[in-house]
């Protein structure tokens, strides 16, 4: 049998405020040649088809069109992410039609409940696949917890569950026919990941062991955006994501699986290659290096620091005079003239720090007083400063004079 992998669409994501749409559009387009291509007999999408459990509708649209096409290739399932709504899944599953070939997965169920699926392969041999969507912390899978399990911790929960998924596929098991495969929306140690994954579901808390996999032909896994092969007895994938989410998959090489597998046998995995879309890419350097660079740019999406003397007035429209086709989600100045230094107590020379009346001085010889006496606004400044000091109240005979001036003129 031939299975195509992939995973982690998240469809509708943003990069600094930047729709990815187009990047998704070119992506999908080379998955679905793909299939075409390569005529697989099951596609398993192992989670985190959009972004947010409320897609928008052309997002919606967006998904749904690619999975529609998928599914005219061959039989399709859709486990249900993180990032998925449990709730829109199982909404799905209601109004697709059947002949469109699509299943999805919302949670985990029995065997005999829809947690183990069959489907035919290329040769007469018999797929069974194991499903395991994302299971929250702090949900409770009533089909399959025992409510005394409850208190356990996370990965001693998802151990019980992949112990009945697993039961259920030895259930019968027929060796010159079945081919089991598991596929499941988890974090399993040993992964590396890109930094760009939701970093609470990616915790040693969600963390999952790779020994308590199921013994199976092949494991689908979805959650990590780092495409990678897992260690352990186990053959099984992260498929990841197929564009670089954020600038912690920035140089990534994004790809779809297609996997060889046959009753008995060890699978054969191979990597087809994906365009990512437009790469991400972080530029830093003076105006005159980036000119430099601009044709290794391209319609990249960029982070961009420039380096300058003194500070530049429109400098992002400098930089898209010698970049037109980038899109630049940020430009930082590193201006040397409005570089600030923070100085530490190690950096000061003890008892050189000037005094009030020191400051105020250097202040009055550059700047002057504006008509008055310096040295009678010095002497006041003096004044104030020491009744401060003393906690004294402060006189001014300045002010008495001002004052019988004034009723004199009054009179």
């Amino acid at each position: 049998m031939r299975l195509l992998h992939i995973s982690d669409w998240h469809l509708g994501r943003v990069t600094y405020n930047h729709s990815r749409a187009e990047d998704h559009d070119t992506v999908l387009d080379e998955t679905v040649a793909i299939a075409r291509e390569t005529k697989p007999n099951l596609i398993v999408h192992s989670g985190d088809v959009w972004d947010s459990v409320r897609p928008s509708y052309p997002e919606l649209a967006r998904g749904l069109d690619a999975l529609k096409e998928l599914g005219a290739i061959a039989p399709t399932v859709v486990l249900c992410g993180n990032h998925d709504s449990p709730a829109l899944f199982d909404l799905l599953n209601r109004i697709v039609a059947p002949e469109l070939r699509l299943r999805f997965i919302p949670q985990a169920r029995r065997s005999e409940d829809g947690g183990i699926l069959e489907f035919p392969g290329g040769q007469g041999e018999i797929v069974r696949l194991a499903a395991m969507p994302f299971v929250h912390q702090n949900r409770m899978i009533d089909q399959l917890e025992d409510p005394a399990t409850w208190m356990t911790t996370y990965s001693d929960r998802v151990q019980r569950l992949q112990n009945t998924l697993g039961r259920g596929l030895h259930d019968g098991l027929d060796l010159r026919r079945h081919v089991l495969i598991y596929a499941a929306h988890l974090h399993v140690t040993g992964a590396r990941f890109s930094n760009s994954e939701r970093p609470l579901h990616v915790t040693d808390s969600y963390a999952t062991r790779v020994d308590q996999l199921p013994p199976v032909s092949y494991a689908a896994y979805g959650h990590i955006h780092r495409p990678q092969k897992l260690s352990g007895t186990v053959l099984g994938w992260y498929a990841g994501s197929p564009i670089p989410l954020d600038f912690g998959e920035e140089g990534e090489s994004k790809l779809v699986l297609l996997i060889d597998a046959k009753p008995g046998r060890a699978a054969r995995v191979e990597q087809h290659p994906l365009s990512g879309g437009r790469p991400l890419k972080r530029l830093e350097g003076t105006l005159h290096q980036l000119q430099e660079l601009a044709r290794d740019v391209g319609k990249a999406l960029c982070i961009v620091t420039v380096d300058t003397e003194k500070p530049v007035p429109n400098l992002a429209d400098r930089l898209q005079e010698f970049l037109p086709e980038a899109v630049l989600l940020n430009v930082v100045e590193r201006c040397e003239a409005t570089k600030v230094t923070v100085l530490f107590e190690k950096d000061l020379d003890s008892g050189s720090e000037p005094t009030f009346s020191q400051m105020f001085n250097e202040y009055v010889s550059m700047h002057g007083t504006k008509g008055g006496n310096a040295d009678r606004v010095l002497g006041i400044f003096d004044r104030m400063i020491a009744a401060v000091q003393h906690e004294e109240d402060v006189g001014f005979t300045e002010l008495a004079d001002l004052r019988r001036s004034i009723g004199k003129l009054t009179v």
